[in-house]
């Protein structure tokens, strides 16, 4: 023991270190690097990863530069060696993705913590809290890295852009001392000394506390999305016999809508490969008196909700009771009509969703109409109005358009439709640069690239896009939790996205003009309704699909509400939409404020 501390006590050498203009060099480098790379933090993966090559690479040599000096010399010159390691391997790694760089510093971030718990474990007592804590945060930390690898690159950028400008920052400290010692023994010196114990206790406290949250908020995140639909949802195989709109099941819902009994139903419908599919939805029935010749029906067509399964509307219970309240739930069965609404193909049902697809979203509903006059109850005469707001609008205009064709049984006395994504080339050059937008277009993407055999993915995303479009796919839209579960992904679609326009690149560019609406006539009043502050839905697209809609020879309206944005567009039109559309079932003369001016 005497002789081990005498070992202890002898006296340290001090080296000679670098020359002060190359570690003031450095420094400076570093600060520009780490400065550009949290500013340019969305200009492209490209950028990111060579600017986090530069940003790692520096921050080793400025390790290496002054490993001579540190506490722990060993631990510095690894440190610095792994950093430099790190950072050619992001360099030569050409097309790296999202993906690896998330799960490299997750795998990392976890194995740091694991060593640290266990030095907290064995080693001194004085110093378990203080790095059993850091180690747990470096853990929870990493694994939040493994589970939101989108998010998890963002931080990165901005966490190396820092450390980079810390670095630099001290290294131009340290030529500064340097320069007037070029022993570096006062520097060392300065090193060796260390936070009081009780600082250092505060400090990775609340770092655990900080790491603590952030894993709640990322369970809660994760948590936030609908259960998977129940046994109900699942079709019998083979499907029953029947024409479409034969109901295969049907339950009620209990205090879904005051003055109505709902009934969720699956029925049959022709999916878009023009096979008989199951499709479920919501029939809701006013209980008040049937009117001579039966009740109205009002087809109900919702906007945009998810692309996955689990995202069905009928599966939400009173969260979609409130949103279809928003939209004139109860201003129409308070008026008498019977609301048909479908989930859509692949919403409920087992997927793929034809998301803002024409034909399969108007034959669901052209369906659903079906199979609520097929219910006694229901009482269902043969007049339909139709109504729906974004997807849903375009949903309405193509129930419009395929009615007569698919379903010529039914009379559709007109439809209203509320920003109807009129022009899909437009809503995705007008979304590419939106956060909400991208998940959007994300969603259409990776919804067409399973409902068409002939597109896939790789014709226009790059392949570091694609895991975060499959994330985007698998959430839903309900909540704003909800929403924010897209928001990491949409965040590093800005690094990266499209290869090519889906426009101008096939079959990506029929299958977009072959699902704009107003190629074909509906033949009935149309009713147009556009938040004149839409940012998603353009107002000037749907401008120009009035006139490209009374040139083919329909009666046309557009009401335009000032101020008005996307998501309060549909709610915001539901007076004149009820208003409206109880003239058309009246039979009252369309007003002249459409193609003919006022």
């Amino acid at each position: 023991m005497v002789e081990r501390h005498a070992t202890d006590q002898r006296p340290k050498q001090v080296h000679r270190s670098s020359p002060w203009w190359l570690v003031a060099g450095i420094g400076t480098v570093c600060i520009v690097v780490g400065a550009i790379l949290i500013g340019r933090l969305f200009e492209s993966l490209t950028v990111l990863a060579w600017l986090t090559a530069v940003a790692l690479m520096l921050t080793g040599l400025g390790e290496l530069s002054t490993a001579r000096m540190a506490a722990r010399p060993w631990w510095a010159r690894g440190v610095g060696l792994i950093a430099v390691a790190a950072g050619l391997l992001v360099a030569s790694w050409p097309g790296i993705t999202i993906l690896v760089l998330a799960v490299t510093a997750g795998v990392a971030l976890v194995v740091r913590g694991v060593v640290a718990v266990i030095d907290a474990v064995t080693g001194h007592a004085d110093e378990r809290w203080t790095i059993g804590m850091a180690g747990l945060s470096s853990t929870m930390l990493g694994l939040i890295a493994l589970t939101w690898p989108a998010v998890t690159v963002l931080v990165l950028a901005v966490a190396f852009g820092a450390s980079a400008v810390i670095v630099g920052i001290r290294q131009i400290a340290l030529a500064w001392r340097l320069r007037a010692d070029p022993t570096g023994a006062t520097h060392r010196a300065a090193l060796e000394r260390r936070w009081p114990r009780s600082l250092r206790f505060v400090a990775a406290l609340g770092v655990f506390v900080v790491m603590v949250a952030a894993t709640s908020i990322s369970i809660a995140v994760h948590r936030s999305g609908p259960d998977e639909p129940s046994a109900f949802y699942t079709a019998p195989s083979p499907l029953p016999g029947g024409p479409p709109g034969t109901i295969i099941r049907r339950e009620v819902i209990d205090g879904f809508q005051p003055g109505a009994t709902t009934y969720r139903v699956l029925y049959l419908s022709t999916g878009l490969d023009g096979e008989p599919t199951a499709v479920s939805g919501l029939i809701v029935v006013p209980d008040h008196g049937v009117p001579a010749g039966g009740r109205k029906v009002l087809a109900y067509t919702h906007g945009t909700v998810g692309v996955a399964s689990r995202c069905g509307p009928s599966v939400q219970g009173d969260t979609w009771a409130e949103f279809m309240r928003s939209e004139g739930l109860s201003e129409f069965v308070e008026a008498g009509y019977v609301v048909a609404a479908t989930d859509y193909e692949g919403l409920g049902t087992s997927g793929p969703h034809p998301y803002l697809v024409g034909t399969a979203e108007a034959m669901s509903e052209l369906d659903i109409v079906r199979a609520a006059r097929s219910m006694p109850e229901a009482e269902a005469g043969l007049d339909v109005g139709i109504w729906g707001h974004s997807q849903g609008g375009h949903a309405a205009l193509f129930t419009g358009q395929l009615a007569g064709a698919y379903a010529p049984e039914l009379r559709v006395v007109g439809v209203a439709a509320g920003a109807p994504v009129p022009d899909l080339v437009e809503l995705f050059k007008a979304n590419l640069e939106s956060t909400i937008g991208r998940i959007l277009i994300a969603m259409a993407l990776q919804s067409w690239s399973e409902v068409y055999a002939s597109a896939t993915l790789d014709q226009i995303v790059t392949p570091a896009a694609r895991p975060a479009i499959g994330k985007i796919a698998d959430n839903c839209l309900y909540s704003a939790v909800q929403i924010v579960a897209s928001v990491p992904s949409s965040l590093a679609l800005g690094l990266t996205f499209l290869s090519n326009p889906p426009w101008e690149t096939e079959p990506w560019a029929t299958i977009v003009t072959a699902n704009n609406p107003g190629q074909t006539p509906i033949g009935v009043p149309v009713l147009l309704t556009q938040g004149a502050a839409d940012v998603i839905v353009v107002p000037a697209a749907t401008e120009e699909l009035q006139q490209r809609m009374c040139a083919s020879g329909d009666d046309v309206e557009l009401r335009l509400y000032e101020g008005v944005g996307h998501i309060d567009g549909g709610p915001y039109a539901v007076p004149d939409v009820a208003d409206w559309m109880a003239q058309r079932f009246a039979g009252a003369a369309v007003s002249t404020a459409g193609c003919t001016g006022p």
